[in-house]
């Protein structure tokens, strides 16, 4: 076998054929790493590889088209068949030299996911993942072009008909779903055709076990093809016949059969012990806090998915699946058309197909469909994308609502120019069953008692002397408060000074905190974000920091520089942290000529920009010195990194010296492509060489060993 495989390796590179093979896949892999992922900036490998699948069809046969017609129409078949080494490793020998040819292709390839890396796709896993699919998609398509080069002389014909199967094999998915709308048994044999279906699981960065199956029962299959033929061949020859088993084909019919019943019996499998989740952000998977939360969640809940489960929504289902795999939670579906009036048992609403129904005892929720997915206007197309999934999300949160009908009241201070929270949080308090509402001291005698959570957001405009009080009053009897402290006005957009509001700042002063004036500037590059003044400080090791902890986590844009006074019955933990060369520009007017580099006279040092306090027997207190530090553009940026800051700190205080079922609140799973900055010396070194370089060197040296060996 080893002497057939370097026979047939070397032949295609001591002609023309392996190295066109190689240049013309290189070539328009790298046409399109160039147009998708390096001009447009998508982080994901799936886009170039899903765009040279069609080339793969073209190229493979011609690959290929000499393997055994060539021997074929030479007459040399006879003197491999007649040989001492078994039909089987003649089969081996050939199929690994071609393998290895299209591996060597995939190798260059491989190297593309690294490139993204450097320029901070952070999708490795699910970039090699989508190669691995392609690599296994192209070795099942050399399995068939193998075994069509050994039914006839002709090369054209072997390409033409290998060519017409792998095409048919490719589109076989899209046909059959016209055909079948609904999986059932019978699709599902049909599925045995459908070469590229398996492949869009692996694009989709899932690595599938059943889709590994499926492709190397496509390759033994067809090597068994190529077998039988050479063996009929074979005994032709040598003037015997062939067993009547394989003369009727029997052995072929058998194995189909068997094929297919492998590929049925794998299908019924559950996703879950099969496919496992290799994308960047987690979309298949539960995330730790929600297996967290599953794990002790010791309440009967039953999940009703509106749909019948063939037809169900695919992310959905594999939520689903998880969720039902933990012992207190059964997930049903309810074909809708078999039983309509479901629904109206719980709910008078309209809830359309694949909405839920999360029940426990007598209380239930509701999941309306068009709620898991998330939407934003394509202003180049006026059409609705698809931004993100928030299954997880939305079905934890119904889990503990029937659990917990009592929401907690957060209270948000209002009447001092406040900015409001943005709408990813309060989605995100409301995920999490808080009752958030405004609260203005002056047409309230007092913090009311059952609020949990005091949010003061930035107020540009001084406090008065009797809110003060009363927000002492509710700090005295246990409870929580979030303070964050503005520079600029909300209104005017001018910069403002803690020194400016004096009894706002005698509040903090009455927790040990202040505020210094003057806003946070840092020469460290890995602590700000372009401007010196958009930080990307520390995130401490604390109780808000779970999920965020470390450097570039959170940005804080015209921060406050916070200290305070050990000392008293209060125990302080600083949260967010600058490097040890940022300073302070206090002396800034706000006019476009203000500088904020930085100067003489500046105060420089570390400085903290979260502080967190507590009390013994008390209430917590939580000092973020960043007005803007809870609104969706800033928090963007950062990949929702402030919404989790703002959750993880409402999650600390509410979960304090009570039993509760779970505070965790677990953020909506982005699918919108986060694009890469490529610089334009990368644009210009890696276009040219995987479209230039690589292609044409490969043809130019199968051209220069050609040349040489005609000579000879």
């Amino acid at each position: 076998m080893i002497a057939i495989f370097k026979r047939d390796f070397r032949s295609l590179f001591t002609n023309v054929i392996g190295w066109i093979f190689v240049s013309v896949l290189c070539a328009f892999f790298g046409l399109y790493f160039l147009i998708y992922n390096l001009v447009n900036g998508y982080p994901y490998l799936s886009y170039s590889l899903s765009g040279i699948c069609s080339i793969l069809l073209i190229v493979t046969p011609i690959l290929c088209m000499r393997i055994f017609t060539e021997e074929r129409k030479n007459k040399t078949d006879q003197l491999i068949f007649t040989s001492p080494v078994s039909p089987i490793k003649i089969i081996l020998g050939k199929y690994l030299a071609v393998a290895l040819t299209f591996t060597i292709a995939c190798a260059f390839i491989g190297l593309s996911p690294i490139v993204l890396e450097v320029y901070g796709a952070s999708a490795i896993g699910q970039n090699y993942v989508a190669l691995l699919g392609f690599y296994l998609f192209g070795l099942a398509c050399i399995a068939i072009a193998l075994f069509v080069s050994t039914l006839t002389k002709s090369q054209i014909i072997s390409v033409i008909l290998s060519f017409v199967i792998l095409f048919v094999g490719y589109i076989a998915d899209s046909v059959l779903g016209m055909i079948f709308t609904e999986e059932n048994f019978i699709s599902k044999i049909f599925d045995v055709i459908c070469l590229a279906k398996p492949l869009q699981n692996f694009l989709n960065g899932i690595f599938d076990v059943k889709a590994i199956i499926y492709y190397a029962l496509v390759v033994v299959i067809f090597l068994f093809f190529t077998y039988c033929v050479i063996q009929k061949r074979r005994w032709t020859l040598s003037k015997q016949a062939l067993t009547r088993f394989l003369s009727r084909g029997a052995a072929v019919v058998v194995s189909i059969v068997i094929v297919i019943a492998v590929n049925v019996g794998v299908s019924y499998i559950p996703d879950k012990y099969l496919q496992f989740d290799a994308t960047a952000t987690g979309i298949y998977t539960l995330s730790d806090e929600g297996k967290d939360f599953l794990k002790n969640y010791d309440h009967e809940a039953t999940i009703y998915v509106l749909s019948a489960q063939s037809s169900a929504d695919e992310n959905l289902n594999k939520t689903l699946d998880q969720f039902d795999s933990y012992k207190n939670i059964n997930v049903e579906y309810v074909d809708m058309q078999e039983n309509p009036m479901f629904a109206s048992k719980y709910t008078s609403q309209t809830l359309s197909t694949n909405s839920l129904i999360v029940v426990c005892g007598d209380n239930y929720r509701t999941i309306n469909y068009d709620d898991i997915y998330q939407y934003d206007v394509n202003q180049s197309t006026y059409s609705y994308d698809v931004t993100g999934y928030d299954g997880e999300g939305l079905i934890i949160s119904a889990l503990e609502s029937v659990v917990n009908n009592n929401a907690t009241l957060i209270c948000t201070l209002t009447g001092h120019n406040e900015l409001a929270l943005g709408e990813n949080i309060t989605s995100g308090l409301s995920k999490g069953n808080y009752n958030v509402q405004s609260l203005n001291l002056l047409e309230s005698e007092t913090v009311p008692d059952n609020c949990k959570i005091l949010v003061i957001n930035a107020p540009s405009k001084d406090l008065s002397a009797d809110d003060v009080t009363k927000i002492n009053d509710y700090a005295a009897k246990g409870g929580n408060i979030i303070f964050n402290v503005a520079n600029v006005d909300a209104n005017t957009r001018s910069l403002v000074s803690i020194d400016d509001m004096p009894n706002y700042k005698s509040l903090l002063q009455g927790f040990g905190i202040n505020a210094k004036k003057g806003i946070v500037c840092d020469d460290s590059n890995g602590y700000y974000y372009r401007q010196s003044y958009a930080l990307l400080p520390e995130v401490l090791s604390s109780d808000v920091s779970t999920g965020i902890e470390g450097k570039q986590s959170v940005l804080l844009y015209s921060a406050s520089a916070l200290e305070y006074t050990e000392g008293g019955d209060m125990t302080y933990t600083p949260l967010l942290k600058t490097s040890d060369s940022a300073y302070i520009k206090a002396n800034l007017d706000g006019t476009s000529g203000s500088s904020t580099d930085k100067s003489e006279g500046d105060e420089t040092g570390s400085f903290y920009l979260g502080i967190e306090a507590k009390k013994a027997n008390s209430g917590t207190i939580v000092v973020y010195g960043c007005q803007y530090l809870f609104e969706d553009q800033m928090d963007s940026m950062v990949y929702g990194h402030n919404t989790k800051l703002f959750t993880n700190t409402i999650t600390a205080m509410t979960s304090e010296g009570e039993e509760v079922t779970s505070t965790v609140i677990i953020p909506t799973k982005s699918l919108k492509t986060e694009s890469i900055m490529v610089t334009g010396a990368g644009l210009i070194i890696y276009g040219i060489l995987w479209g230039i370089l690589i292609p044409l060197g490969c043809i130019v040296v199968g051209i220069v060993i050609w040349a040489i060996r005609r000579k000879k």
